[in-house]
């Protein structure tokens, strides 16, 4: 029996998968970096990986094939980051080749397997949506990714129920920007799948706040453009009106929360809400507005900072002047 000498041996294709790890880590520190020149050098690193890999035997050793997967995702992922359009064209074909690998393994067998496919489609929608490529190539992407987690191989996921959210989130973004479409009945429904998947948790785990608030923040989006023009009769409010603020009104009442541990980053969404909020009480609820603005405003619910900040307090007076105008109607 003779030896192909293309072919590594054993030996040799556990130091040269072990060089390629190695590469793969350096790579994924320079992207964690802030240096200017961070992210080529961690695109050289996967590209070098990518090289190594490319030679192993990939079809016998599923482990192999994931490995060589990783490194076409990194690749994209870098290439995201740099992003000038020709990048971003080669981004999206890096994350198909990763794709296609990892479509070759037996997914039941590791869940690394299911959840890093997952991954590379919801990433893969997240750069077309970033970059303004189709919202339906965005859609298509995040809806083969909970496809994936939804199967019966991706069980075993420790992260599951919150890579779910995380996704389900991004496509009711995606549904919403759609114009192609009539998006927000289906926007509406994603963005409550990824309320609904983090409701029993959001209130102990930071992250998974960040996409209750990120989901209710769309929610908005798709429940004003359902808001009448006029004020309504106060006595036949349609149910946008009560969506609207019990939506604004539980966002808010969890960033308080947050605030109170110290938590900050939730600002953003929260001066949104509260803008939202405001306009939806001092148009169709005016007699609750008050209490509303009162409710957001005490520090002894939040954190000074929060309540005393440019942006409150700007938000406040807004919904004061709002008030105002109710009053003179």
């Amino acid at each position: 029996m003779t030896i192909d000498p293309e072919v590594p041996s054993a030996s040799e294709v556990e130091a040269i998968n072990a060089h390629a790890s190695t590469l793969m880590k350096r790579g994924i520190r320079l992207l964690e970096a802030t240096e200017p020149d961070a992210v080529s050098d961690a695109l050289a690193c996967f590209d070098q990986a990518l090289e190594l890999r490319r030679g192993l035997p990939i079809d016998a050793v599923p482990i192999l094939r994931y490995g060589l997967a990783a490194c076409w995702l990194n690749r994209a992922d870098a290439l995201v980051r740099l992003g000038d359009a020709a990048q971003i064209a080669e981004a999206l074909r890096s994350f198909d080749e990763g794709i296609r690998l990892l479509h070759g393994l037996p997914l039941g067998a590791d869940p690394r397997f299911p959840r890093r496919l997952a991954m590379a489609y919801q990433n893969r929608g997240l750069a077309v949506g970033a970059y303004g490529g189709p919202a339906g190539e965005a859609i298509a992407a995040f809806t083969k990714a909970i496809a994936i987690l939804d199967h019966q191989e991706a069980a075993l996921i420790a992260d599951r129920q919150y890579l779910l959210a995380v996704v389900w989130m991004n496509l009711a973004n995606a549904r919403a920007a759609d114009a192609a479409a009539d998006p927000d009945a289906l926007a509406n429904n994603a963005a409550r799948q990824a309320i609904s998947l983090v409701a029993d948790v959001e209130m102990q785990d930071e992250d998974w706040a960040e996409v209750g608030l990120k989901a209710r923040h769309v929610l908005c989006q798709t429940i004003a453009a359902r808001l009448p023009l006029t004020t309504a009769d106060p006595e036949t409010l349609p149910d946008a009106v009560h969506e609207a603020t019990d939506t604004a009104d539980e966002g808010l009442a969890l960033v308080r929360r947050w605030e109170r541990h110290g938590i900050d980053r939730f600002r953003p969404i929260a001066f949104d809400l509260f803008r939202f909020g405001a306009r939806v009480y001092a148009t169709f609820q005016p007699q609750f507005l008050h209490q509303f603005v009162l409710d957001n405003m005490d520090p002894g619910q939040s954190s000074a900072a929060y309540a005393n900040s440019p942006e409150m307090r700007a938000a406040a007076q807004e919904a004061l002047e709002l008030a105002k105008r109710a009053g003179r109607r």
